[in-house]
Protein backbone atom coordinates (compact mmCIF):
# COMPACT_ATOMS: atom_id res chain seq x y z
CA UNK A 1 0.00 0.00 0.00
CA UNK A 2 1.28 3.58 -1.20
CA UNK A 3 -0.36 5.70 1.49
CA UNK A 4 -1.91 8.13 -0.94
CA UNK A 5 -5.34 9.07 -1.29
CA UNK A 6 -7.60 9.45 -4.33
CA UNK A 7 -10.29 12.28 -4.33
CA UNK A 8 -13.39 10.04 -3.00
CA UNK A 9 -10.93 8.65 -0.25
CA UNK A 10 -10.04 12.04 1.05
CA UNK A 11 -13.38 13.71 0.68
CA UNK A 12 -14.77 10.37 2.64
CA UNK A 13 -12.01 11.38 5.66
CA UNK A 14 -12.93 14.95 5.92
CA UNK A 15 -16.48 14.02 6.39
CA UNK A 16 -15.18 12.05 9.24
CA UNK A 17 -12.92 14.03 10.85
CA UNK A 18 -15.72 16.97 10.66
CA UNK A 19 -18.65 14.52 12.53
CA UNK A 20 -18.97 14.10 16.27
CA UNK A 21 -19.71 10.58 15.90
CA UNK A 22 -17.13 7.99 17.26
CA UNK A 23 -16.03 6.59 13.72
CA UNK A 24 -12.60 7.15 12.73
CA UNK A 25 -11.67 5.68 9.46
CA UNK A 26 -12.30 2.40 7.30
CA UNK A 27 -10.75 -0.79 6.24
CA UNK A 28 -8.76 -0.84 2.72
CA UNK A 29 -6.73 -4.01 3.28
CA UNK A 30 -7.29 -7.35 5.18
CA UNK A 31 -5.41 -10.41 5.70
CA UNK A 32 -5.61 -13.32 8.32
CA UNK A 33 -3.75 -12.03 11.46
CA UNK A 34 -4.85 -8.19 10.96
CA UNK A 35 -6.30 -4.95 8.63
CA UNK A 36 -4.67 -1.92 7.42
CA UNK A 37 -7.03 1.38 8.15
CA UNK A 38 -7.04 4.61 6.46
CA UNK A 39 -8.09 7.32 9.26
CA UNK A 40 -8.22 11.45 9.48
CA UNK A 41 -5.46 12.35 12.02
CA UNK A 42 -8.08 14.95 13.80
CA UNK A 43 -10.61 12.01 14.02
CA UNK A 44 -8.24 10.39 15.97
CA UNK A 45 -7.47 12.83 18.85
CA UNK A 46 -11.51 14.21 18.95
CA UNK A 47 -12.37 11.86 21.99
CA UNK A 48 -9.67 13.75 23.69
CA UNK A 49 -11.84 17.02 23.03
CA UNK A 50 -15.55 15.47 23.17
CA UNK A 51 -16.39 12.77 25.08
CA UNK A 52 -14.28 10.61 28.16
CA UNK A 53 -16.03 7.79 27.55
CA UNK A 54 -13.99 6.51 24.82
CA UNK A 55 -10.17 5.52 24.01
CA UNK A 56 -7.79 7.39 22.32
CA UNK A 57 -7.57 4.94 19.17
CA UNK A 58 -4.04 6.95 17.78
CA UNK A 59 -1.47 5.33 20.47
CA UNK A 60 0.24 2.33 20.06
CA UNK A 61 -0.89 -0.91 22.06
CA UNK A 62 -4.88 1.14 21.57
CA UNK A 63 -7.92 -1.15 21.30
CA UNK A 64 -10.60 0.06 18.18
CA UNK A 65 -12.99 -1.68 16.48
CA UNK A 66 -14.25 -2.72 13.02
CA UNK A 67 -18.11 -3.26 12.56
CA UNK A 68 -18.63 -6.37 10.77
CA UNK A 69 -22.19 -8.38 9.89
CA UNK A 70 -22.30 -10.25 13.96
CA UNK A 71 -20.98 -7.25 16.28
CA UNK A 72 -17.81 -6.34 15.84
CA UNK A 73 -14.08 -7.19 15.31
CA UNK A 74 -11.66 -5.96 18.51
CA UNK A 75 -7.82 -4.63 17.28
CA UNK A 76 -4.71 -4.07 18.83
CA UNK A 77 -3.10 -0.77 16.94
CA UNK A 78 0.49 -2.24 16.16
CA UNK A 79 1.77 0.49 14.19
CA UNK A 80 0.54 4.45 12.63
CA UNK A 81 2.23 6.28 9.89
CA UNK A 82 1.44 9.73 9.00
CA UNK A 83 1.65 11.09 6.08
CA UNK A 84 1.05 14.45 4.17
CA UNK A 85 -2.04 13.97 1.44
CA UNK A 86 -0.43 14.77 -2.16
CA UNK A 87 -3.58 15.70 -3.54
CA UNK A 88 -4.73 18.12 -0.51
CA UNK A 89 -4.01 19.51 3.00
CA UNK A 90 -5.69 17.30 4.91
CA UNK A 91 -3.61 14.51 7.34
CA UNK A 92 -4.33 11.29 7.78
CA UNK A 93 -2.89 8.20 9.05
CA UNK A 94 -2.50 4.51 7.56
CA UNK A 95 -3.00 2.58 10.97
CA UNK A 96 -1.87 -0.97 11.20
CA UNK A 97 -4.12 -3.40 13.09
CA UNK A 98 -3.70 -6.69 14.85
CA UNK A 99 -6.63 -8.96 15.82
CA UNK A 100 -7.53 -9.56 19.36
CA UNK A 101 -11.17 -11.47 19.33
CA UNK A 102 -14.65 -11.24 18.54
CA UNK A 103 -17.94 -9.27 20.35
CA UNK A 104 -21.62 -9.04 20.24
CA UNK A 105 -24.02 -7.27 22.21
CA UNK A 106 -25.36 -9.25 24.76
CA UNK A 107 -28.08 -8.09 27.43
CA UNK A 108 -26.74 -10.27 30.03
CA UNK A 109 -23.64 -9.86 29.84
CA UNK A 110 -22.23 -7.11 32.80
CA UNK A 111 -20.95 -5.07 30.07
CA UNK A 112 -23.35 -5.74 27.52
CA UNK A 113 -20.92 -6.92 25.29
CA UNK A 114 -19.99 -10.56 24.81
CA UNK A 115 -16.46 -10.90 23.76
CA UNK A 116 -14.96 -14.25 22.77
CA UNK A 117 -10.66 -14.43 21.38
CA UNK A 118 -10.21 -15.31 17.97
CA UNK A 119 -12.42 -13.61 14.67
CA UNK A 120 -15.42 -15.66 13.26
CA UNK A 121 -16.54 -12.97 11.03
CA UNK A 122 -13.65 -10.98 8.85
CA UNK A 123 -14.28 -7.67 7.91
CA UNK A 124 -13.93 -6.62 4.44
CA UNK A 125 -12.55 -3.69 3.21
CA UNK A 126 -14.92 0.31 3.32
CA UNK A 127 -16.04 -1.25 6.59
CA UNK A 128 -15.69 1.22 9.34
CA UNK A 129 -13.68 1.52 12.30
CA UNK A 130 -14.74 2.61 15.38
CA UNK A 131 -13.19 3.89 18.91
CA UNK A 132 -13.83 1.80 21.48
CA UNK A 133 -15.75 2.91 24.93
CA UNK A 134 -14.69 2.05 28.50
CA UNK A 135 -17.90 -0.38 28.65
CA UNK A 136 -16.24 -2.21 24.94
CA UNK A 137 -12.78 -2.70 27.30
CA UNK A 138 -14.82 -3.56 30.42
CA UNK A 139 -16.09 -6.43 28.57
CA UNK A 140 -13.33 -7.79 27.55
CA UNK A 141 -10.68 -7.39 30.91
CA UNK A 142 -12.76 -6.63 33.39
CA UNK A 143 -14.04 -9.80 34.25
CA UNK A 144 -14.14 -9.95 38.07
CA UNK A 145 -15.62 -13.54 39.54
CA UNK A 146 -14.21 -16.75 41.42
CA UNK A 147 -12.11 -17.60 38.62
CA UNK A 148 -10.64 -14.08 38.29
CA UNK A 149 -8.18 -11.66 40.21
CA UNK A 150 -7.35 -8.35 39.29
CA UNK A 151 -3.65 -7.54 39.17
CA UNK A 152 -3.93 -3.96 37.89
CA UNK A 153 -5.40 -1.83 35.10
CA UNK A 154 -5.28 -1.58 31.56
CA UNK A 155 -3.67 0.80 29.19
CA UNK A 156 -3.68 3.40 28.58
CA UNK A 157 -6.37 4.94 30.23
CA UNK A 158 -5.74 2.73 33.52
CA UNK A 159 -9.67 2.88 34.40
CA UNK A 160 -10.68 -0.54 33.60
CA UNK A 161 -9.41 -3.26 36.39
CA UNK A 162 -7.05 -5.91 34.39
CA UNK A 163 -8.02 -9.31 35.12
CA UNK A 164 -6.32 -12.68 34.94
CA UNK A 165 -8.25 -16.08 34.85
CA UNK A 166 -6.53 -18.36 37.74
CA UNK A 167 -7.29 -21.75 36.48
CA UNK A 168 -6.21 -20.74 32.80
CA UNK A 169 -2.50 -19.42 34.34
CA UNK A 170 -2.18 -21.89 36.85
CA UNK A 171 -3.96 -24.53 34.83
CA UNK A 172 -1.20 -24.19 32.07
CA UNK A 173 1.92 -22.45 33.95
CA UNK A 174 3.30 -18.83 33.73
CA UNK A 175 6.46 -16.70 33.14
CA UNK A 176 7.28 -13.37 34.35
CA UNK A 177 10.32 -12.22 32.26
CA UNK A 178 11.92 -8.29 32.00
CA UNK A 179 15.10 -6.87 32.75
CA UNK A 180 16.32 -6.06 36.18
CA UNK A 181 15.01 -3.78 37.96
CA UNK A 182 11.78 -3.47 35.62
CA UNK A 183 9.67 -4.73 39.12
CA UNK A 184 9.28 -8.77 38.51
CA UNK A 185 10.13 -9.61 42.33
CA UNK A 186 7.06 -6.86 43.13
CA UNK A 187 4.90 -8.56 40.17
CA UNK A 188 5.66 -11.91 41.12
CA UNK A 189 4.62 -10.67 45.27
CA UNK A 190 1.39 -9.34 43.76
CA UNK A 191 0.25 -12.49 42.03
CA UNK A 192 0.65 -14.50 44.78
CA UNK A 193 -1.07 -12.30 47.20
CA UNK A 194 -4.08 -12.29 44.98
CA UNK A 195 -3.93 -16.12 44.47
CA UNK A 196 -3.71 -16.48 48.04
CA UNK A 197 -6.62 -13.62 49.11
CA UNK A 198 -8.84 -15.96 46.78
CA UNK A 199 -7.77 -19.08 47.86
CA UNK A 200 -6.49 -18.79 51.20
CA UNK A 201 -5.74 -22.76 51.58
CA UNK A 202 -3.34 -22.41 48.64
CA UNK A 203 -0.12 -24.53 48.21
CA UNK A 204 2.45 -22.30 47.08
CA UNK A 205 6.21 -23.21 46.83
CA UNK A 206 8.63 -20.62 46.22
CA UNK A 207 12.49 -20.91 45.49
CA UNK A 208 13.88 -17.55 46.66
CA UNK A 209 17.84 -17.59 45.96
CA UNK A 210 18.24 -14.43 47.48
CA UNK A 211 16.15 -14.79 50.08
CA UNK A 212 14.15 -12.29 49.22
CA UNK A 213 10.70 -13.12 49.64
CA UNK A 214 10.94 -13.81 53.34
CA UNK A 215 9.27 -10.38 54.10
CA UNK A 216 6.82 -10.60 51.55
CA UNK A 217 4.97 -13.26 52.97
CA UNK A 218 5.67 -13.17 56.59
CA UNK A 219 1.80 -12.96 57.72
CA UNK A 220 0.95 -15.84 55.04
CA UNK A 221 3.91 -18.23 54.82
CA UNK A 222 6.42 -20.04 56.29
CA UNK A 223 9.96 -19.62 55.90
CA UNK A 224 12.68 -22.26 55.47
CA UNK A 225 16.39 -21.63 55.09
CA UNK A 226 20.03 -24.03 56.02
CA UNK A 227 18.74 -23.90 59.79
CA UNK A 228 15.48 -25.19 59.46
CA UNK A 229 15.65 -27.12 56.27
CA UNK A 230 15.21 -30.63 56.25
CA UNK A 231 16.22 -32.65 53.13
CA UNK A 232 17.23 -35.85 54.13
CA UNK A 233 20.38 -37.61 51.84
CA UNK A 234 17.96 -40.72 51.14
CA UNK A 235 15.78 -38.77 49.34
CA UNK A 236 17.77 -38.00 46.28
CA UNK A 237 17.66 -40.45 43.22
CA UNK A 238 20.39 -41.96 41.71
CA UNK A 239 20.93 -39.26 39.29
CA UNK A 240 21.37 -36.68 41.88
CA UNK A 241 23.74 -38.75 43.92
CA UNK A 242 25.58 -39.53 40.78
CA UNK A 243 25.89 -35.10 40.75
CA UNK A 244 26.46 -34.99 45.08
CA UNK A 245 29.27 -37.85 44.92
CA UNK A 246 30.80 -38.38 42.18
CA UNK A 247 30.22 -34.44 40.27
CA UNK A 248 31.86 -33.64 37.05
CA UNK A 249 34.67 -35.37 37.61
CA UNK A 250 36.13 -36.23 33.94
CA UNK A 251 38.74 -38.91 35.33
CA UNK A 252 39.03 -41.97 32.92
CA UNK A 253 37.07 -44.49 35.41
CA UNK A 254 34.25 -41.88 36.08
CA UNK A 255 32.05 -44.72 34.94
CA UNK A 256 33.68 -47.30 36.83
CA UNK A 257 32.83 -45.05 40.01
CA UNK A 258 29.16 -44.72 39.00
CA UNK A 259 28.70 -48.11 38.04
CA UNK A 260 30.25 -48.79 42.16
CA UNK A 261 27.93 -46.16 43.44
CA UNK A 262 25.03 -47.87 41.90
CA UNK A 263 25.42 -51.44 43.34
CA UNK A 264 26.36 -49.53 46.78
CA UNK A 265 23.00 -47.62 46.70
CA UNK A 266 21.01 -50.42 45.31
CA UNK A 267 22.48 -52.43 48.56
CA UNK A 268 21.89 -50.08 50.98
CA UNK A 269 18.14 -49.67 50.41
CA UNK A 270 17.58 -53.20 50.46
CA UNK A 271 19.39 -53.81 53.77
CA UNK A 272 17.13 -50.58 54.94
CA UNK A 273 14.18 -52.06 53.99
CA UNK A 274 11.79 -53.84 56.32
CA UNK A 275 8.25 -54.11 54.64
CA UNK A 276 9.06 -53.90 50.52
CA UNK A 277 10.10 -57.09 49.11
CA UNK A 278 13.57 -56.29 47.26
CA UNK A 279 12.69 -56.94 44.07
CA UNK A 280 10.55 -53.79 44.08
CA UNK A 281 13.54 -51.56 45.31
CA UNK A 282 15.33 -49.62 42.77
CA UNK A 283 18.29 -47.12 43.24
CA UNK A 284 15.66 -44.48 42.89
CA UNK A 285 13.51 -45.85 45.57
CA UNK A 286 12.70 -43.46 48.47
CA UNK A 287 13.90 -45.51 51.77
CA UNK A 288 16.07 -44.25 54.22
CA UNK A 289 19.63 -46.10 54.28
CA UNK A 290 22.70 -45.81 56.56
CA UNK A 291 25.36 -43.84 55.64
CA UNK A 292 27.39 -46.23 57.78
CA UNK A 293 26.19 -48.96 55.49
CA UNK A 294 27.70 -47.65 52.14
CA UNK A 295 30.77 -47.09 54.22
CA UNK A 296 30.83 -50.52 55.74
CA UNK A 297 30.12 -52.00 51.90
CA UNK A 298 32.84 -49.54 50.03
CA UNK A 299 35.76 -51.14 52.54
CA UNK A 300 34.31 -54.73 52.16
CA UNK A 301 35.14 -54.79 48.12
CA UNK A 302 37.72 -52.98 49.08
CA UNK A 303 38.99 -55.76 50.70
CA UNK A 304 38.41 -58.17 47.85
CA UNK A 305 40.80 -55.91 45.76
CA UNK A 306 44.85 -56.27 45.01
CA UNK A 307 45.37 -54.11 42.45
CA UNK A 308 45.82 -49.89 43.96
CA UNK A 309 44.70 -48.50 40.92
CA UNK A 310 41.02 -50.18 40.87
CA UNK A 311 40.85 -48.82 44.48
CA UNK A 312 41.02 -45.28 43.90
CA UNK A 313 37.23 -45.32 42.56
CA UNK A 314 36.19 -46.95 45.90
CA UNK A 315 38.49 -44.70 47.75
CA UNK A 316 37.04 -41.31 46.02
CA UNK A 317 33.57 -42.31 47.41
CA UNK A 318 34.55 -42.89 50.83
CA UNK A 319 35.59 -39.98 51.11
CA UNK A 320 33.21 -37.91 49.44
CA UNK A 321 31.10 -39.66 52.22
CA UNK A 322 32.81 -38.49 54.65
CA UNK A 323 33.53 -34.99 53.85
CA UNK A 324 30.04 -34.10 53.33
CA UNK A 325 28.81 -35.73 56.89
CA UNK A 326 31.66 -33.84 58.22
CA UNK A 327 30.93 -30.99 56.55
CA UNK A 328 28.50 -27.95 59.18
CA UNK A 329 27.31 -26.43 55.79
CA UNK A 330 25.32 -30.15 54.85
CA UNK A 331 24.10 -30.42 58.30
CA UNK A 332 20.43 -30.16 56.92
CA UNK A 333 21.08 -33.08 54.38
CA UNK A 334 23.75 -35.39 56.65
CA UNK A 335 23.02 -34.52 60.08
CA UNK A 336 24.70 -37.85 60.81
CA UNK A 337 24.52 -41.66 60.20
CA UNK A 338 21.33 -42.61 61.71
CA UNK A 339 18.51 -42.59 58.89
CA UNK A 340 15.04 -41.74 60.20
CA UNK A 341 11.52 -42.43 57.95
CA UNK A 342 10.45 -38.56 58.57
CA UNK A 343 9.45 -38.04 54.43
CA UNK A 344 5.40 -37.38 55.53
CA UNK A 345 6.79 -34.54 57.94
CA UNK A 346 8.97 -33.11 55.04
CA UNK A 347 6.06 -33.21 52.48
CA UNK A 348 3.82 -31.82 54.90
CA UNK A 349 6.06 -28.82 55.96
CA UNK A 350 6.77 -27.61 52.10
CA UNK A 351 4.01 -28.44 50.36
CA UNK A 352 1.69 -27.06 53.61
CA UNK A 353 -0.43 -30.32 54.37
CA UNK A 354 -2.80 -28.89 56.75
CA UNK A 355 -2.03 -24.71 55.50
CA UNK A 356 -2.75 -23.80 58.90
CA UNK A 357 -2.86 -19.76 57.74
CA UNK A 358 0.35 -20.23 56.13
CA UNK A 359 -0.46 -20.94 52.28
CA UNK A 360 3.16 -20.00 51.03
CA UNK A 361 6.39 -21.80 51.55
CA UNK A 362 9.83 -19.53 50.74
CA UNK A 363 13.00 -21.86 50.24
CA UNK A 364 15.84 -19.45 51.01
CA UNK A 365 18.71 -21.11 48.98
CA UNK A 366 21.30 -18.00 49.18
CA UNK A 367 22.56 -20.03 52.73
CA UNK A 368 22.75 -23.18 50.51
CA UNK A 369 26.83 -24.39 49.27
CA UNK A 370 27.06 -23.40 45.70
CA UNK A 371 27.97 -27.01 45.02
CA UNK A 372 25.11 -28.66 45.74
CA UNK A 373 22.25 -25.86 45.04
CA UNK A 374 21.75 -27.98 42.01
CA UNK A 375 21.18 -31.22 43.75
CA UNK A 376 18.68 -29.37 46.68
CA UNK A 377 16.53 -27.69 44.22
CA UNK A 378 16.04 -30.93 41.77
CA UNK A 379 15.32 -33.16 44.76
CA UNK A 380 12.76 -29.99 45.64
CA UNK A 381 11.32 -30.25 41.91
CA UNK A 382 11.36 -33.74 41.94
CA UNK A 383 9.54 -34.30 45.38
CA UNK A 384 6.69 -32.15 44.55
CA UNK A 385 5.94 -33.40 40.83
CA UNK A 386 6.30 -37.54 42.22
CA UNK A 387 4.20 -36.37 45.49
CA UNK A 388 1.81 -35.80 43.16
CA UNK A 389 1.89 -38.46 40.54
CA UNK A 390 1.52 -41.29 43.47
CA UNK A 391 -1.30 -38.59 45.32
CA UNK A 392 -3.31 -37.67 42.01
CA UNK A 393 -6.97 -38.88 43.58
CA UNK A 394 -10.09 -37.51 45.06
CA UNK A 395 -8.39 -36.13 48.11
CA UNK A 396 -5.07 -34.50 45.75
CA UNK A 397 -4.38 -30.92 45.92
CA UNK A 398 -3.21 -28.58 43.13
CA UNK A 399 0.39 -27.49 43.64
CA UNK A 400 2.28 -24.16 42.74
CA UNK A 401 6.09 -23.98 42.38
CA UNK A 402 7.34 -20.83 41.38
CA UNK A 403 11.43 -20.77 40.50
CA UNK A 404 12.74 -17.52 40.50
CA UNK A 405 16.05 -16.55 38.46
CA UNK A 406 14.85 -19.43 36.10
CA UNK A 407 17.64 -19.29 34.15
CA UNK A 408 19.76 -20.59 37.04
CA UNK A 409 18.05 -23.80 37.45
CA UNK A 410 16.15 -24.04 34.26
CA UNK A 411 18.96 -22.91 31.90
CA UNK A 412 20.01 -24.07 28.17
CA UNK A 413 21.01 -27.31 27.59
CA UNK A 414 24.40 -26.13 26.95
CA UNK A 415 25.27 -25.92 31.01
CA UNK A 416 25.85 -28.84 32.20
CA UNK A 417 25.98 -28.16 36.16
CA UNK A 418 22.41 -28.18 36.50
CA UNK A 419 21.38 -30.88 34.15
CA UNK A 420 19.00 -32.99 36.64
CA UNK A 421 17.29 -29.65 37.81
CA UNK A 422 16.56 -29.06 34.46
CA UNK A 423 15.01 -32.31 33.96
CA UNK A 424 13.23 -31.97 36.94
CA UNK A 425 11.56 -28.66 36.34
CA UNK A 426 11.19 -29.26 32.48
CA UNK A 427 9.24 -32.54 33.36
CA UNK A 428 6.57 -30.39 35.50
CA UNK A 429 6.42 -27.89 32.72
CA UNK A 430 5.43 -30.92 30.04
CA UNK A 431 3.44 -32.99 32.50
CA UNK A 432 2.76 -30.99 35.29
CA UNK A 433 -0.60 -29.87 33.91
CA UNK A 434 -2.13 -33.96 34.26
CA UNK A 435 -0.99 -33.94 38.01
CA UNK A 436 -2.16 -30.78 39.68
CA UNK A 437 1.44 -29.20 39.44
CA UNK A 438 1.71 -25.78 38.25
CA UNK A 439 4.93 -24.01 37.72
CA UNK A 440 5.95 -20.11 37.47
CA UNK A 441 9.10 -19.20 35.80
CA UNK A 442 10.61 -15.99 36.77
CA UNK A 443 13.93 -14.28 35.24
CA UNK A 444 15.48 -11.34 33.57
CA UNK A 445 17.43 -13.68 30.95
CA UNK A 446 15.07 -15.30 29.31
CA UNK A 447 17.02 -16.32 26.60
CA UNK A 448 19.03 -18.25 28.84
CA UNK A 449 16.29 -20.21 30.10
CA UNK A 450 15.64 -23.53 28.54
CA UNK A 451 13.26 -23.31 25.68
CA UNK A 452 11.76 -26.54 26.16
CA UNK A 453 10.22 -25.39 29.64
CA UNK A 454 9.68 -21.37 28.57
CA UNK A 455 7.30 -22.27 25.82
CA UNK A 456 5.35 -24.61 27.89
CA UNK A 457 4.32 -21.62 29.84
CA UNK A 458 0.81 -20.69 28.66
CA UNK A 459 0.48 -17.20 30.17
CA UNK A 460 3.40 -14.89 29.95
CA UNK A 461 3.94 -11.45 31.86
CA UNK A 462 6.78 -9.53 30.04
CA UNK A 463 7.89 -6.67 31.38
CA UNK A 464 10.31 -4.40 30.03
CA UNK A 465 13.38 -5.90 27.52
CA UNK A 466 16.00 -4.08 26.81
CA UNK A 467 17.79 -6.74 25.81
CA UNK A 468 17.37 -7.67 21.67
CA UNK A 469 18.37 -11.12 22.00
CA UNK A 470 15.53 -11.52 25.72
CA UNK A 471 13.41 -9.50 23.02
CA UNK A 472 13.21 -12.19 19.99
CA UNK A 473 13.56 -15.12 22.00
CA UNK A 474 10.19 -14.01 24.51
CA UNK A 475 8.47 -13.22 20.89
CA UNK A 476 9.67 -17.10 19.63
CA UNK A 477 7.97 -18.72 22.24
CA UNK A 478 4.79 -16.47 22.92
CA UNK A 479 1.82 -18.81 23.34
CA UNK A 480 0.35 -16.36 20.40
CA UNK A 481 0.92 -13.92 18.12
CA UNK A 482 0.69 -10.76 19.38
CA UNK A 483 3.12 -8.26 17.23
CA UNK A 484 1.32 -4.63 18.04
CA UNK A 485 2.31 -5.84 21.81
CA UNK A 486 5.31 -7.06 21.48
CA UNK A 487 6.84 -3.89 19.32
CA UNK A 488 6.20 -1.98 22.55
CA UNK A 489 8.31 -4.04 25.10
CA UNK A 490 11.37 -1.70 25.33
CA UNK A 491 9.22 1.53 26.27
CA UNK A 492 7.02 -0.44 29.06
CA UNK A 493 7.63 1.37 32.03
CA UNK A 494 8.62 -0.04 35.51
CA UNK A 495 5.46 -1.84 37.04
CA UNK A 496 3.88 -2.40 33.41
CA UNK A 497 3.59 -5.57 31.58
CA UNK A 498 2.17 -7.29 28.59
CA UNK A 499 0.32 -10.15 29.86
CA UNK A 500 -0.38 -12.59 26.96
CA UNK A 501 -1.62 -16.43 26.50
CA UNK A 502 -4.15 -18.44 28.21
CA UNK A 503 -4.85 -16.62 31.18
CA UNK A 504 -6.20 -13.53 29.67
CA UNK A 505 -9.22 -13.00 27.21
CA UNK A 506 -7.22 -11.04 24.63
CA UNK A 507 -3.11 -9.72 24.91
CA UNK A 508 -3.13 -6.31 26.97
CA UNK A 509 -0.85 -3.91 28.63
CA UNK A 510 -1.34 -3.09 32.29
CA UNK A 511 0.11 -1.13 35.07
CA UNK A 512 0.52 -3.20 38.06
CA UNK A 513 -1.19 -2.30 41.53
CA UNK A 514 0.85 -1.15 44.34
CA UNK A 515 1.38 -3.43 47.31
CA UNK A 516 1.30 -2.39 50.44
CA UNK A 517 5.03 -1.83 51.83
CA UNK A 518 5.08 -5.08 54.07
CA UNK A 519 4.19 -7.34 51.53
CA UNK A 520 6.74 -6.12 48.83
CA UNK A 521 9.80 -8.31 48.58
CA UNK A 522 13.39 -6.90 50.21
CA UNK A 523 14.66 -6.09 46.58
CA UNK A 524 15.08 -2.63 46.43
CA UNK A 525 17.99 -1.18 44.95
CA UNK A 526 20.72 0.82 47.09
CA UNK A 527 20.36 4.57 47.60
CA UNK A 528 24.07 5.54 46.81
CA UNK A 529 23.47 9.07 46.30
CA UNK A 530 22.04 9.34 50.45
CA UNK A 531 24.42 6.13 51.59
CA UNK A 532 27.71 7.62 50.63
CA UNK A 533 27.20 11.05 51.96
CA UNK A 534 27.48 9.45 55.87
CA UNK A 535 31.27 7.99 57.04
CA UNK A 536 31.15 5.15 58.93
CA UNK A 537 32.28 5.27 62.76
CA UNK A 538 31.49 2.36 64.08
CA UNK A 539 32.89 -1.01 62.30
CA UNK A 540 30.98 -3.04 64.24
CA UNK A 541 28.71 -4.27 61.32
CA UNK A 542 31.78 -6.13 59.92
CA UNK A 543 32.18 -8.23 63.00
CA UNK A 544 28.57 -9.20 62.58
CA UNK A 545 29.20 -10.35 58.99
CA UNK A 546 31.98 -12.09 59.78
CA UNK A 547 30.01 -14.10 62.02
CA UNK A 548 27.04 -14.98 59.51
CA UNK A 549 29.60 -15.88 56.79
CA UNK A 550 31.23 -18.73 59.16
CA UNK A 551 28.14 -19.16 60.32
CA UNK A 552 26.67 -19.65 57.66
CA UNK A 553 23.17 -17.93 59.03
CA UNK A 554 21.50 -14.21 59.69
Amino acid sequence: MNGLLDEKQTERLSKLALELSHEIGFVTEVSGNGVVALCALKSLNRSLETDDSTLPPGQIGAIVKIKVIKGFVYASVREVVRQENSTGPVEHVIMYLDYLGHGVKAPYAPSGVLFDRGVSDFPSPGQMVYETTLDDIESIFGANDSNHFHVGTVFPQHVTPASVMTDAMLGKHFAVLGSTGTGKSCTVALLLHRLVERMPNSHILMLDPHNEYEAAFRDCGEHFDINNLRLPYWMMNFEEHVEMYVGLNRSADREVEIDILRRCLQAARIDAADALSSEKITVDTPIPYKLSFMLKYLENEMGKLENPDTLKPFMRLKNKIEELRRDARFSFMFSGLLANDNLAEVIGNLLRFPVNGKPVSTIDLSGVPSEIVNVVVSMISRLVFDFAVWSKGRDAKPILLVCEEAHRYVPTENHTVFASTRKAIERIAKEGRKYGVSLGLVSQRPADVSESALSQCGTIFAMRMNNERDQNFVEHVMPEGAKGSLAALSSLQNREALIVGEGVRAPVRVKFDNLDEHKRPSSTNPEYSSDWQNDISDRAFIFDAIKNWRTQGR
